[in-house]
């Protein structure tokens, strides 16, 4: 079914975020603001996601000291949209017309000149939101003398004309506008390993408590995108979460065309070249803080694509993977025969049903996994034409690699000549990682930074992602976010 174009824009316009801290400032009437940081943190495209997130328009005032305004609209190709047009300057070389009205370029101009449009901006109230980037290309022309006096000076006009100021400074280092500004931000940038991450540290907002001083942020697409503490319950689902998942999820395209298989994610399959590689075997492996419930939210959307192309599926319960809660999102039968679940230990307590076969009772590994050779070759029959996902518990993993050859079969080309793709589920503090690094085509990491849940992928190297859950279709599902 297809759907019209304008809701279509509405549901994939991507969320600004700024931390809760620092948007509780922002919406006060009156304030200033330092935005401190080195070249290349971000600094203006955070001034500019706080007039959209503020959604002001066209009454502020940008100046910039550093860049065209015609080259900021190049930049953030978002802009031209967001402040209108009721004035418009042609720009033939760009091929839009923008309005730049609001923005004052100011590359050329003397200090003193300037200073004095700021203040007659903030004496007749023109502007709610001043944005001076930078501050530094200002001041360095003014003796200390000076520039301290016109700080001061443009304190006193913001407060009585009851504006917003707000000041960019590229030298974190100094302090001299620390003690007169009511808010400081800190915009700087670490690594995590090999990884490039952005932090944004909040060192002082007058009136605001500050719960969490620092948050991991992106600058993808031109917007500033911060990230919070995640929370395990929001991942939670229920009864009416997997009927509308049922509903809405299983609308597919063709995911298993050529080489690859697709995640249901697309900005993981970019980074695996077009999805999972056929016959592939994928760690998936978790941080030992990480909520079960979280992995199984995840991994649901992979397990879809097969349930909604009548594709059969092997499930093994662990530690880190529950099939009884993943069923009910997959198909309102939970004797859906697609679905098989093999139990090799006693793990299948609140799991029933004759899609289950229970090896519990077999007194020894060999004896398990012929019948799970059993299983494979029984649902190959079924279903010549089909591909098998197995989604396997890792301690079996490990047992299968140790004994590598059980009743003359051989067990990894038995899997790869067999299973379409394997997952493997395991938690970081399991000692298996060596006996897997070799074997797997993918690894991929679900892990905590700061607070925030992250997808790291090792094998292939990427960049990366942010695990942000939206329930805006009545469930909880996972989108990914790149970090850059």
């Amino acid at each position: 079914m297809r759907t019209n174009v304008s809701s279509n824009k509405k549901q994939t316009e991507k969320p600004i975020h700024i931390p809760h801290e620092l948007m509780q400032f922002v919406q006060r009437n009156t304030y200033s603001l330092l935005i401190k940081g080195y070249a290349g943190t971000g600094k203006t495209t955070l001034s500019l996601t706080i007039l959209r997130t503020l959604k002001i328009k066209s009454n502020f005032f940008y100046i910039s000291t550093r860049i065209s305004p015609k080259q900021l609209f190049l930049y953030y190709p978002w802009l031209g949209k967001f402040v209108g047009r009721p004035k418009v300057e042609s720009n033939e070389e760009l091929g839009q017309d923008y309005n730049l009205s609001s923005f004052e370029d100011a590359r050329l101009d003397e200090p003193e000149s300037l200073f004095e449009r700021i203040t007659n901006q903030l004496m007749d109230v023109k502007a709610p939101i001043i944005i001076i980037d930078s501050w530094d290309a200002i001041a360095s022309f003014m003796d200390k003398e000076a520039r301290l006096n016109n700080e001061r000076v443009l304190q006193t006009w913001r407060e009585r004309a009851g504006a917003k100021l707000i000041f960019i400074s590229e030298d974190p280092k100094d302090t001299t506008l620390d003690f007169l500004v009511d808010g400081i931000v800190e915009l700087g940038q670490t690594f995590y390993g090999t990884i490039r991450i952005r932090e944004i540290f909040l060192s002082k907002l007058r009136g605001v408590m500050i719960n969490k001083p620092s948050y991991i942020y992106s600058l993808n697409d031109g917007m500033f995108r911060s990230y919070d503490i995640y929370n395990p319950s929001d991942f939670i689902s229920n009864a009416s979460s997997s009927t509308a998942f049922n509903k809405i999820e299983h609308i597919f395209q063709s995911v298993f065309e050529g080489p690859h298989i697709a995640s249901g994610y697309p900005e993981l399959d970019t980074i695996l070249g077009g999805g999972f590689p056929k016959k592939g075997m994928v760690l998936v492996e978790l941080d030992s803080t990480i909520n079960t419930t979280i992995t199984m939210t995840f991994l649901v959307k992979i397990i879809s694509n097969f349930v909604g192309t009548c594709n059969p599926i092997l499930l093994q319960p662990s530690d880190a993977f529950d099939p009884g809660v993943v069923i009910p999102y997959l198909c309102a039968d939970s004797e859906n025969k697609l679905v098989k679940i093999f139990v090799p230990t006693n793990k299948n307590e609140g799991i029933s049903g004759s899609n289950i076969s229970s090896c519990s009772k077999l007194d020894n590994f060999g004896k398990q996994f012929e019948l799970f050779c059993d299983i494979i070759i029984k649902t190959r029959k079924e279903h010549p034409n089909k591909l098998i996902l197995n989604v396997m518990d890792a301690d079996m993993f490990k047992k299968m690699h140790n004994y590598r050859e059980i009743n003359g079969i051989e067990v990894i080309p038995f899997l790869k000549a067999n299973i379409d793709l394997s997952l493997i589920v395991v938690r970081r503090s399991q000692n298996i990682r060596g006996c897997l690094s070799g074997l797997c085509d993918v690894h991929i990491r679900l892990t905590i930074i700061n607070g925030t849940l992250f997808l790291q992928s090792l094998i292939p190297h990427a960049y990366l992602h942010a695990i942000v859950i939206d329930r805006s279709a009545g469930y909880p599902k996972i989108k990914l976010e790149p970090i850059v």
